[in-house]
């Protein structure tokens, strides 16, 4: 194209920049004058008319603009106009989805006056970790090499992670904890006005992580079991999506998704679609139709599996997780982690971890039994657990029943997490934990007047 054509191009450009200048002052006028009628943010920001105005927008869109390019135009607009209704002349503002999050608190972990609780309320592995791991703590000074900078990409764990589960340690990225893998993924593939999807009782960070990155939650809707399908997720699909969160299984409630089921949904969703699975609890699951195997991230480019060392492996202090995936996807996420963003400790005490399988199949046999019996125990006090994966019950009573339960445990120094934050106040997610401390449980529930 020449030089004048190209000029002539740009200045019709120009002029329709202008034109949308022009129409940018009209709506915020009347924005403006819309705010002066409304007195707080929660008025402000309506976020089902927004959705309204999206569908109707897409619908009606002739432009060769992508649709989900004009669904993040708008939210931008949407956001814009809300900040412009609550000048209050606040000096310091952040965008509307980070003012959306609630603070993840997680589990109590003390009760003021008590020593010596028994906690039940974060799903911590109460066998602790290996023998071995312990006793590298107990044998060598481990500050020796605290002024060095651990290794930058963990090859040597990476590769001990490869090994144990014949995948490939290049396809491999560790994260501080594998909640830093689930950030790394939104991180990675979402843009302010972007949509992420996830159950409806998820696991709380997934929509902080959303907030976290600008983009709309989407809701996975649940049956009465507190299960997902391959048709509820793909319910929620629309063309702004670009990440799904499986929790499998899933954190509070314990259900899970088999591998025909996902293998279901990665043929059916669209392939620019990123899902992670997060698989927290994996180790702990029993079913025989559950997969344990990375063999899908073969099939998928688009499919992330997490895996956290916070678990069975009784790491939860050092804060180590990691995820696998596509080597296109590992690469794209390797330019969002941090250097250095897990330490020198931790990477060699997971080495030694998983050198020691004995130990993990003794924690999940004992995770197995005590659950059983304790579970057995609840039921003989007319206390409903739904079936569930993982180190965790999942109790069903009522509102009341929950906080009665909840409040004369803790009163026995007992902690256990009431699901209130997960809009599951009727129920309770009580981790396993020894023999010993599960018997204290049932027995100070018994006590109960």
């Amino acid at each position: 194209m020449e030089n004048s054509e190209l000029k002539i191009l740009r200045e019709k450009i120009n002029i329709i920049d202008d034109k949308i200048l022009e129409l940018l002052k009209d709506r915020a006028d009347i924005v403006s004058e819309i705010g002066a009628h409304k007195n707080s943010l929660e008025k402000i920001v309506d976020l089902s008319r927004e959705q309204i105005i999206l569908n109707r927008l897409i619908t009606n869109s002739k432009t060769k603009y992508s649709k989900d390019t004009i669904v993040r135009i708008w939210r931008e607009l949407f956001k814009a106009s809300s900040k412009l209704q609550l000048i209050d002349q606040q000096f310091i503002q952040t965008k509307r989805s980070i003012d959306s999050i609630k603070i993840y608190k997680g589990g109590k972990s003390n009760i003021i006056g008590k020593k010596n609780i028994i906690k039940l309320s974060s799903n911590e592995n109460s066998h602790g970790p290996s023998t071995s791991v312990k006793k590298f703590l107990k044998s060598k000074d481990i500050s020796f090499d605290l002024n060095r900078y651990p290794e930058i990409d963990g090859v040597t764990l990476r590769k001990a992670i490869g090994k144990f589960h014949n995948i490939e340690a290049e396809r491999i990225v560790l994260g501080c904890g594998s909640d830093e893998n689930l950030l790394f993924s939104a991180l990675s593939f979402c843009q302010d006005g972007d949509e992420i999807i996830y159950s409806e009782h998820g696991f709380e960070m997934y929509s902080i992580i959303s907030n976290i990155v600008g983009a709309t939650s989407k809701i996975i809707k649940e049956d009465s079991s507190y299960k997902i399908s391959t048709k509820s997720i793909l319910n929620e699909i629309t063309v702004a999506s670009k990440l799904i969160y499986l929790a499998n299984p899933n954190n509070p409630t314990g259900t899970y998704l088999n591998r025909a089921e996902i293998k279901d949904l990665m043929e059916k969703i669209p392939k620019h679609i990123i899902v992670v699975l997060d698989e927290a609890y994996a180790e702990y699951v029993m079913q025989k139709d559950y997969d344990k195997s990375f063999s899908l991230v073969d099939e998928f480019e688009n499919l992330i599996i997490t895996r956290t060392f916070s678990k069975a492996y009784g790491l939860a202090g050092l804060r180590l997780g990691w995820c696998y995936s596509s080597k296109k996807v590992c690469n794209i996420i390797n330019k969002v982690k941090g250097p250095f963003n897990t330490t020198s400790l931790a990477q060699n005490l997971a080495i030694l971890a998983l050198k020691d399988q004995e130990h993990i199949d003794n924690v999940v046999k004992s995770n197995f039994e005590i659950k059983s019996w304790f579970e057995n125990e609840l039921k003989k006090l007319a206390l409903k657990t739904r079936p569930s994966e993982g180190n965790f019950s999942f109790v069903e009573v009522t509102e009341q029943k929950a906080k009665e339960i909840a409040n004369h445990l803790m009163s026995s120094g007992i902690l256990v997490r009431q699901l209130d934050s997960y809009n599951l106040a009727h129920c309770l997610r009580i981790s396993i934990g020894t023999k010993k401390e599960m018997e204290a449980t049932i027995n100070s529930i018994k006590n109960m007047k």
